[in-house]
């Protein structure tokens, strides 16, 4: 077989704009240095072609055809036509430009150094060309000396021209500052690696396309200085999602998978219909569920997201097809703040009350009598034993996951939740133990019981939606039973008018009276059952009534819009901030007296190092996202900022490399646009996002290049719009995938380039600011979770709803927590407050943010005692935004009167 290199000497210029592209390409590529790529070693012989180039006449020639001759011998190159009797022929045939041979490898770059040679290709010793249709990895090596922008248009250019010869590039390999290329050719190609590109692939006369019309940089020149053939490596198998009909679009990717699953098809479900505007009309969507689909229910209502439970899946495509619906999904679970620590140090409540101040207002009096203070939990499991020990005698305990159900029943514990609520009380109380508690459990896949909670507390509501629905049932099931019970006593009547012996009247008899007393049993049931509706009533209408304080340690990190744009945000800051009425009529109008303001106490997000989040990049302009600025410094081992590579980050803080088999992730990102003015109700965004994971084939570098990847997942289908006003549109995207074996693996973003619009007048510049985070499903909060290894952001937002300026969000001290409210509210102080995070609550060492807003409620119990007043009531105590919680010594030091002057 043949090979060959091109080296030509690029034209001279000192233009100002080719220093400038220099400069800036020396930025773009600036971290490059740190990549660490491991390649197997080199045969220790290659056999390698060369193409020279020498354009002179006769004595010229042959003075030149010698000295890259001695070049060679130099290098060790050993000729394979040495003993032909025509070789010396060519040093004077002018059309001979090749040679061919083996090479030391070490000394394969050097032969390169000559200035007649124009290319080089080369294999390991006794290469054997395979099949023509098979394909073989290539390593091809450019020319260089351009500006970083125009290096990286000739990198982009050759690709796409060598897929005219079938050319197949390889994934995620370093470009080593766009001068290589990897990937796999056809054998029956390879040959033609030695040509001059520009002329490739070409007929019998003349290339396919003329040289003239190339783009530049490369119509300049040969393109390709080496080639390297690397044998025995297989082309990764590219990942093919599986095909969807159009229904499948509206579904998030859980909620396609369950549609799928044959198991799942008559089991009942709740699930979240997304809306193109806020439901407004709550009394018509519950009739058309009622009237359209038979046995389903409206559990809640929150901005545009409706909360519905249907009997079977059958009823959620025809939801799809309802109007104005934009997807369905299943609903987003809350993440837990609070963590366990088995083998874990932390303070003493003691310690905890003496460095935060907390424990002088205790020797003052103030210990949180009179203020009723609302936890929000997903269980509180052994909570009730607590009550009048280490709980306040007065509290009392609420399951708002009991009308959920039709048999107004509680949902059954989680057992991977078991508990956080309950060591949130406990610390609470710690800090206030004579306030009048309320524990409320939620469910965490139901973040409209949130808006909820603070709507019974503030008297807006006395029945929620999901027990409105309720009532409606029981009053059916009522009016049914009246209506069978008045037949059943005709029909028992009328079989004991017959009073004879025969068998058919005696079994008449028997037969009625049963079905009297089935249905008489059924009216004991529901009767039982509307007892405890109007006993579940009176209690979330009475044991809430008056609250002062909320305090939450749940946090949603998507499927709602972020940057404080979601409809629990508005309530809170409604609440927070209220208005004062402009006109009060006389003195005894309750408009005189207002509510005070809401103190909403919020954990933030213990994401930490499993989120990302700024603006979208693609400074190559190849369709992929960087997830670092130019210039910015790289991770160790990090030859690309395109991709994340994920790691697991242990119960000891240690990060692991390795993902593990059958681990569950789910990946979701959410980002705003601009709505087009040109197409306002159009629905397709700018950047398409797609998220995909890539699999590194042989990090050590022992087969192959480590820096040679291969994609195992990707993101199906476009993405969904979340939330939608007339000036912008949320959209999210989302891929769940199970790692298929153990390994590393890295997450991309990609979204394709924009096309140019036909008018100029269409062209549109946006700049977006992706939020991107991993959860991995199925695990308790103390287990072993996947995090973003190379890239992360500590200003991506404290999650929702903290990122609402009505709540007091409380973080904890730690460089790695989240702040800002936000991809788009960076600026946003957040959290707060930062409390103590670590602490002994009853036989466990607990940690997290959870923790720490669980004390911060407890204080701020005392300060509402106190007569603070406004929805942070820190702040009005003199501790400022985002300090610690330490109460001011000037609220419990007796101040000394100034010593009198001596006459």
């Amino acid at each position: 077989m043949r090979f060959h290199a091109c080296v030509e000497d690029s034209p001279m210029t000192t233009s100002i704009t080719r220093l400038a592209l220099a400069v800036l390409g020396g930025l773009l590529a600036g971290a490059s240095a740190l990549a660490q790529v491991k390649e197997p070693p080199r045969a220790e012989k290659l056999d390698i072609q060369i193409r020279f180039r020498i354009r002179a006449d006769r004595d010229e020639r042959i003075r030149q055809y010698r000295a890259l001759e001695q070049h060679l011998q130099s290098l060790g190159f050993d000729d394979a036509r040495k003993n032909d009797p025509d070789r010396d022929l060519d040093i004077l045939d002018p059309t001979a430009e090749r040679h061919i041979g083996t090479i030391p490898s070490d000394k394969v770059m050097d032969v390169l150094k000559d200035v007649r040679v124009q290319n080089i290709l080369f294999a390991p010793a006794g290469f054997t060309t395979p099949e023509p249709d098979q394909l073989v990895a290539v390593k091809l090596g450019l020319r260089t000396g351009l500006p970083a922008l125009y290096q990286q248009q000739l990198h982009r250019q050759v690709v796409h021209h060598l897929q005219m010869l079938d050319f197949h590039e390889a994934l995620g390999y370093d470009t080593q500052q766009h001068t290589l290329i990897r990937g796999y050719l056809p054998a029956q190609y390879l040959e033609r690696l030695l040509n001059d590109l520009r002329y490739e692939p070409s007929g019998w006369f003349l290339p396919a396309i003329p040289v003239e019309k190339l783009p530049a940089p490369l119509r300049d020149r040969n393109p390709i200085q080496w080639a390297e053939i690397v044998p025995n490596l297989q082309r990764p198998e590219r990942y093919n999602p599986p095909p969807l009909v159009p229904i499948q679009l509206k579904y998030s990717p859980d909620l396609r998978a369950m549609m799928l699953d044959p198991n799942s098809q008559n089991r009942p479900l709740r699930v979240e219909v997304v809306w193109d505007e806020n439901i407004t009309d709550r009394e018509a969507l519950r009739g058309v569920v009622l009237g359209q689909y038979a046995g389903a229910s409206l559990d809640g209502v929150i901005g545009n997201v409706a909360s519905i439970r249907v009997p079977r899946l059958a009823f959620v495509e025809r939801l799809a097809q309802e109007p104005r619906v934009l997807h369905v999904r299943l609903p987003r679970q809350a993440a837990e703040t609070i963590h366990i620590e088995p083998d874990g140090h932390g303070a003493s409540v003691a310690e905890i009350l003496k460095s935060t101040g907390v424990g002088e207002l205790h020797k003052l009096g103030y210990k949180g009598a009179g203020v009723k203070v609302v936890v929000l939990g997903s269980d509180f499991t052994g909570a009730e034993k607590l009550i009048g020990q280490e709980l306040p005698a007065r509290t009392k305990m609420i399951d708002l996951t009991f009308d959920l159900t039709p048999e107004l029943t509680p949902a059954p514990a989680d057992p991977l939740r078991l508990g956080q609520g309950t060591v949130a009380a406990r610390a609470l109380a710690a800090l206030a133990p004579e306030c009048e508690l309320v524990l409320v459990r939620i469910d965490p896949g139901s973040f409209f019981l949130l808006q909820t909670v603070v709507r019974l507390a503030r008297g807006e509501m006395t029945y929620t939606d999901a027990l409105q629905l309720r009532l409606a049932e029981l009053t059916l099931q009522a009016e049914t039973l009246e209506r069978d019970k008045t037949e059943a006593i005709l029909a028992y009547r009328a079989a004991l008018a017959d009073i004879s012996d025969t068998q058919p009247a005696i079994e008449q008899r028997k037969k009625t009276r049963a079905a009297l007393e089935a249905i008489l049993k059924k009216e004991e049931e529901v009767a039982a059952l509307i007892r405890r509706f109007n006993a579940y009533q009176r209690e979330i209408a009475t044991a809430l009534a008056g609250a002062q304080v909320f305090v939450n340690t749940l946090v949603w990190e998507s499927g709602y819009p972020l940057d404080a744009l979601h409809d629990m945000a508005n309530t809170l800051d409604r609440l927070a901030f209220p208005q004062q009425p402009r006109i009060v009529k006389r003195a005894g109008d309750p408009a005189a007296f207002p509510p005070p303001p809401l103190v909403w106490i919020q954990a933030a997000s213990p994401a930490a190092d499993r989120v990302w989040g700024g603006p979208f990049r693609d400074v190559n302009q190849d369709g992929l996202m960087e997830f670092a600025p130019p210039g910015a410094q790289w991770p160790e081992g990090q030859w690309s900022p395109q991709m994340n590579f994920l790691g697991v980050r242990t119960p000891t803080g240690q990060v692991q490399t390795e993902l593990r088999k059958d681990t569950k992730l789910r990946f979701i990102v959410q980002w705003r646009e601009a709505a087009n003015p040109n197409f306002p109700e159009s629905d397709i965004p700018y950047y398409p996002l797609q998220l995909a994971v890539w699999r590194q084939i042989d990090p050590r570098g022992e087969t192959r290049s480590s820096d040679e990847m291969a994609e195992v997942a990707r993101s199906v289908g476009s993405p969904n719009i979340v939330y939608r006003t007339a000036r912008y549109l949320v959209f999210e995207q989302m891929l769940e995938w199970t790692v298929p074996a153990d390994g590393r693996y890295a997450l991309v973003v990609a979204s394709p380039i924009p096309a140019e619009p036909p008018l100029p007048a269409l062209r549109r510049d946006l700049e977006i600011h992706p939020r991107i985070v991993v959860e991995t499903l199925n695990t308790k909060p103390q287990e072993p979770r996947v995090v973003f290894r190379s890239f992360t952001t500590p200003a991506a937002g404290v999650g929702l709803p903290g990122d609402a300026l009505g709540a007091t969000t409380v973080g904890i001290r730690d460089q790695n927590a989240l702040t800002g409210g936000g991809p788009g509210l960076t600026l946003r102080v957040k959290p707060d407050i930062l409390a103590p995070a670590r602490a002994v609550i009853g036989p466990d060492v607990v940690h997290g943010p959870g923790v720490a807003t669980a004390f911060a409620g407890g204080t701020a119990a005392l300060l509402v005692q106190a007569r603070f007043r406004g929805p942070n009531v820190f702040k009005s105590a003199g501790i400022g935004e985002g300090q610690a919680l330490v109460i001011p010594e000037r609220w419990y030091r007796p101040v000394t009167p100034p010593p009198q002057r001596q006459p």
